[in-house]
């Protein structure tokens, strides 16, 4: 049986299982509690996640 996780939904392309993707980012509102899942490359979420002077390493430890 052949699982396949789609494309990552930050850069697109297919995503290979491996020790930390597929990753999944949850979505959920806060007043209506509908919610939403999307798979990505664990580097392509890191990379997104926002490192400001203000707060560095805010998102830290990150396990990806």
């Amino acid at each position: 049986m052949l699982v396949t996780f789609g494309p990552c939904c930050f850069c697109g392309r297919d995503i290979e299982k491996t020790e930390v993707d597929p990753c999944r980012v949850t979505v959920a509102t806060a007043e209506e509690g509908k919610w939403q899942v999307w798979a990505c490359h664990g580097s392509c979420f890191r990379e997104k996640l926002a490192d400001t002077p203000e707060a560095p390493g805010l998102f830290e430890p990150a396990y990806f």
